[in-house]
């Protein structure tokens, strides 16, 4: 009589490695999925109009028309919210003034600036007439204060030249005479 062998250890071997695969490729399709998820929530999958978001180191709102303000200046000064209000009617000339805040070097978060416009609107208005806002200048006194001298000399009837003059020979920085 022969005696039968004990089982031999591969069939084991190999559930196991199998086991371990089938394991390890659940692990990889529910992170797969969850990477997905987060993606998608992230991204946003519905329309986000109206809502402030984070852009870099600005947060960002758009609202249905120039003459709707961003809820984000809800906490700030009456004059900080009479500057934004008074962009869309200087919007021309703002478009072409630099703004000496630094902004218009950019940084590691966020693209640089064109110009001063750029620093109370994030997006020109859109077809739609929606404006995207930026609250970058709500903490920036030189944004706020050259937004007051456009705003100013505007009213004394001086041209949009004159108006760059006097902000480039008021603002600029000098340069040294090393």
């Amino acid at each position: 009589m022969r005696r039968s062998e004990a089982p031999s250890s591969e069939p084991n071997e190999a559930g196991s490695q199998e086991q371990g695969s089938t394991a390890r490729s659940i692990m990889y399709a529910l992170l797969l999925g969850f990477a997905l998820i987060t993606l998608l929530a992230a991204c946003g999958t519905s329309d986000d109009k109206g809502k402030a978001h984070l852009h870099g180191s600005e947060m960002w709102e758009t609202t249905s028309s120039v003459t709707t303000l961003p809820g984000f200046l809800k906490n700030h000064t009456k004059l900080t919210k009479d500057l934004y209000s008074e962009v869309h009617s200087h919007m021309h000339m703002l478009s072409g003034i630099p703004c000496y805040c630094g902004c218009m070097q950019g940084t590691e978060f966020d693209e640089p600036h064109d110009s001063l416009l750029r620093c109370y609107w994030a997006e020109h208005p859109a077809d739609d007439g929606s404006v995207t806002w930026t609250d970058h200048s709500t903490s920036c006194g030189i944004c706020k204060k050259e937004m007051e001298e456009v705003i100013a000399l505007s009213k004394q009837g001086k041209t949009a030249e004159e108006i760059l003059t006097y902000i480039n020979d008021n603002y600029q920085p000098k340069k040294s005479s090393s």
